[in-house]
C-alpha cells in the first residue's frame, strides 16, 4: 500500500512501478502454489521459483532503499520525524492528503501536544493545541495543514512555540 498512492507514489515513480511489478509476480506465483497441492513439487518443479524469487528479492531491496532515501529527506525538513519508526512516518505520510488523522502521531512528534483542533468550517485550518492535562493554548494564528505534512507540522511546531511564549 506504500507505493499506490498520495505522496510516495508522486516522488518515488520508477520505485512505484517496480513494485508493480513485484506484486503482480507474486500473485502469479501465489496463484500457482494455491493450485498446486504438493508444496515440494510447486517450489522445486521448475527453475522458475530458483530464478525469480532472487530476482524478486533484489527488486524489492532496491524498493526499500529508495523508500528509506525518501524518508531521511522528509526527516531533515521535519527533524522530529527522527523520533518515529519508519512505518509510523509511512502511516503519516501515507495519510497525510486528510489533515485530521496526525492527530494519532501527535505525541510521537510533540512535547505533550495530544490534539490540535480544527476550524468548524475551514476543514484544515488549526486553531489550538491541546495537552495530556488537558489545556488548550489558542493558537497566534492559525495553521493551514494542507500540502507537504512535513512543511505544515513544521509551521505548527513555530506556531506553538511562539503561543506558548505569549501566555
Amino acid at each position: 500500500a506504500v507505493f499506490v498512492g498520495g505522496d510516495i507514489a508522486k516522488q518515488l515513480p520508477k520505485e512505484a512501478k517496480r513494485f508493480q511489478g513485484i506484486d503482480k509476480s507474486w500473485v502469479k506465483i501465489m496463484g500457482r502454489a494455491h493450485e498446486n497441492i504438493n508444496i515440494v513439487v510447486c517450489c522445486t518443479g521448475d527453475e522458475t521459483m530458483g530464478q525469480l524469487l532472487p530476482h524478486l528479492l533484489e527488486q524489492l531491496e532496491l524498493c526499500q532503499k529508495s523508500l528509506t532515501g525518501y524518508l531521511e529527506k522528509k526527516r531533515l525538513i521535519f527533524p522530529r520525524f527522527f523520533f518515529v519508526s519508519d512505518p509510523v512516518l509511512l502511516e503519516i505520510l501515507g495519510q497525510a492528503s486528510d489533515s485530521h488523522t496526525i492527530q494519532a502521531h501527535l505525541l510521537s512528534v510533540f512535547d505533550n501536544v495530544k490534539t490540535v483542533d480544527f476550524h468548524e468550517k475551514d476543514y484544515d485550518r488549526i486553531t489550538a493545541i491541546n495537552s495530556r492535562e488537558p489545556e488548550t493554548i489558542q493558537l497566534e494564528k492559525t495553521i493551514m495543514a494542507q500540502g507537504n505534512v512535513e512543511l505544515w507540522l513544521g509551521q505548527l511546531l513555530e506556531m506553538s512555540k511562539m503561543s506558548v511564549h505569549s501566555v
